[in-house]
């Protein structure tokens, strides 16, 4: 099953997930206009998988409670001295210097929820990330550990809070209960595809953004000592939000438009009302050569 089989598969066992993602929701922008239940899931879906990619990106690792957390483990070297590194006269001395610094390359990867986990009756067992036994928390796993946070999804997608909740919470309910079942699912988020067969996980990150998180522009990312505490609280959310990808994945049409068609909508509604309520009158013409 495939991302638009699972949503399918929500909606129609309705009474097993309820909650407000079954009904089209007005949007929070007038310009846009409600969208059926299936069109509201891919909306969202595809918002959830923005907003876990750019944080992923910032050096942050996302938990969606029930499913799992998409994080990374990093990998620590040595600093390698310039006598042995091959010599490079294309770049520069700085260059040189900050890929001899870059010793952390990151490896991307799933951890799976417990709750989940416990319909995997064939899963390996495996820990990707390996931590004291005293952290039980996801949150204490993994680097820069944060929950899913629906606001900026809603924002993205101009739903309300609540239909976003609602949506993430009904697709690891049905997640769980498709495992259970013995359905195949392959459910794909873009940079990564997570795949249940036979009541086993696996997963596969996407190549290019595997290589993305182990530049050297990455590592600068990961280190907060180098961020000004300032910029906390001198940042405000509009600036932040501005830089956002989450801001520009949905483009609102023009107001002008959109007046523009509701006008015509609405001269249509008319036009009917008044067609239906007319009496049919007969006219009879006189025949020609008859007095």
């Amino acid at each position: 099953m495939n991302n638009d089989q699972i949503f399918a598969w929500i909606l129609k066992h309705g009474k097993n997930y309820p909650g407000k993602h079954l009904e089209s929701q007005p949007r929070t922008v007038p310009n846009f206009k409600p969208l059926e239940p299936k069109s509201q899931f891919h909306i969202i879906f595809k918002s959830l998988a923005e907003y876990i990619k750019e944080n992923l990106r910032n050096g942050k690792s996302v938990n969606l409670r029930g499913f799992g957390a998409f994080s990374f483990e990093v990998i620590s070297e040595l600093v390698k001295p310039a006598i042995y590194t091959t010599v490079d006269f294309k770049k520069g001395l700085d260059e040189q210097r900050a890929e001899r610094k870059h010793v952390h390359r990151t490896r991307p990867c799933f951890v799976i929820d417990n709750k989940l986990k416990y319909y995997m009756s064939r899963y390996h067992g495996k820990e990707e990330i390996d931590s004291a036994k005293s952290q039980h928390s996801i949150y204490q796993k993994g680097f820069g550990m944060i929950f899913c946070n629906p606001g900026p999804i809603s924002a993205s997608c101009y739903l309300g809070k609540e239909v976003v909740q609602s949506a993430l919470n009904a697709f690891v309910n049905a997640i769980c209960d498709l495992t259970q079942l013995g359905y195949s699912m392959n459910i794909n988020f873009g940079f990564c595809v997570v795949k249940v067969v036979d009541r086993s996980l696996t997963f596969r990150f996407d190549h290019q953004f595997v290589e993305e998180l182990n530049s050297s522009n990455f590592e600068h990312k990961m280190k907060k000592a180098e961020t000004p505490t300032d910029s906390f609280w001198k940042t405000s959310f509009q600036e932040k939000w501005a830089k956002s990808s989450l801001s520009g994945l949905y483009k609102k049409p023009p107001a002008e438009k959109v007046q523009g068609l509701a006008e015509k909508t609405l001269a249509l509604k008319i036009m009917s009302l008044d067609l239906n309520t007319a009496e049919k009158t007969v006219t009879k013409l006189p025949q020609i050569g008859k007095k």
